[in-house]
């Protein structure tokens, strides 16, 4: 039996020793037996170089150098790819998630067979008020459009069996929300609760998290097009009834219609409506412009691996 541990890194020198230490501890107390992948996103600090000296140190650390910064969700899934165990373990490096899970979702699979994943459960998360808000926003916007709803307390931390991850690979998406492909794709899934502690400064801007939430509803909902559907006839019903009532006013009246305040007003309406609704459109067309395109996403620029000499193999 074999276990790999995943994580990636971004911003995370001053995490990845203790993370080392700690999930290191954690792991020998279940076999002697596992490897580290650390994935570096395109990290602007020093964080490859300081995993790269524990590769240099131990045999069972290998770090997967990405090219640019793809994304938290797409490093992920390519540190996945690397991990060939029996056991996967997948979790954030910086120790917000404490790496003392590991062993608490072992002692689960080892009371349930029929078990494919852990993952962690916070009961509530401890963020400033504004943060927390959009938090919970998107959520439940989520939730909304979606068949497959999430929670926000649910951790990124879960320690999966070997054909759970195989599965999990075969989703080519270039757009991804892992949250939610983690629950896609089924299997038997059981929640732990777990404790999560912020020790840093978050790496996911406004900006980022905007393109996130723009991103995770249209890639598992197509709501939002139907919604505008019914928009547009709900619009265009109205528009018929207001016609009929002009004309035959007109026709059988000398009343002067008054309100072109209120024909301005509605005319900026209906080009915000328009706009908005195109706009909603175009994200789903260039979804598509991205998919058909095929471009690769998963890009390596070097893979370091201690040789079990001492030698640091470089591919």
């Amino acid at each position: 039996m074999k276990i790999s541990i995943v994580t990636t890194l971004f911003n995370s020198e001053q995490y990845i020793n203790e993370f080392f230490e700690r999930i290191s501890v954690q792991a020998s107390d279940i076999t002697d037996d596992f490897e580290l992948i650390f994935v570096n996103d395109g990290s602007p600090d020093n964080s490859l170089s300081v995993a790269i000296a524990l590769a240099e140190r131990h045999n069972n650390v290998k770090v997967i150098d990405l090219p640019k910064n793809y994304g938290h969700h797409r490093a992920m899934m390519i540190g996945l790819e690397y991990a060939d165990s029996d056991y996967i373990y997948l979790t954030d490096v910086d120790l917000e998630e404490p790496p003392e899970s590991l062993k608490l979702f072992w002692e689960t699979f080892e009371g349930d067979d029929d078990i494919d994943v852990v993952y962690g459960v916070t009961k509530e998360k401890k963020r400033p008020l504004v943060r927390g808000f959009l938090s919970n926003s998107f959520y439940s916007m989520f939730n909304h459009f979606s068949d497959t709803p999430i929670s926000a307390n649910h951790m990124v931390s879960r320690l999966m069996k070997r054909y759970y991850v195989d599965a999990l690979l075969q989703h080519p998406e270039r757009e991804l929300f892992i949250a939610a492909l983690w629950l896609h794709i089924g299997f038997n899934q059981k929640g732990v609760e777990s404790n999560k502690t912020f020790k840093g400064v978050s790496s996911y801007t406004f900006v980022k998290r905007m393109k996130l939430a723009i991103n995770a509803i249209t890639a598992f909902s197509s709501k939002p097009l139907i919604y505008i559907f019914y928009l547009g006839m709900g619009i265009t019903a109205l528009s018929i009834f207001v016609s009929i009532y002009v004309i035959l006013v007109k026709l059988f009246s000398d009343e002067v219609l008054q309100g072109w305040t209120t024909i301005v007003l509605a005319i900026y309406l209906m080009g915000g409506i328009t706009v908005f609704s195109l706009g909603v459109i175009g994200v789903y067309i260039s979804k598509i412009y991205t998919e058909v395109k095929s471009r690769p996403v998963n890009l390596v620029r070097r893979v370091y691996k201690n040789d079990g000499t001492g030698k640091l193999n470089v591919e």
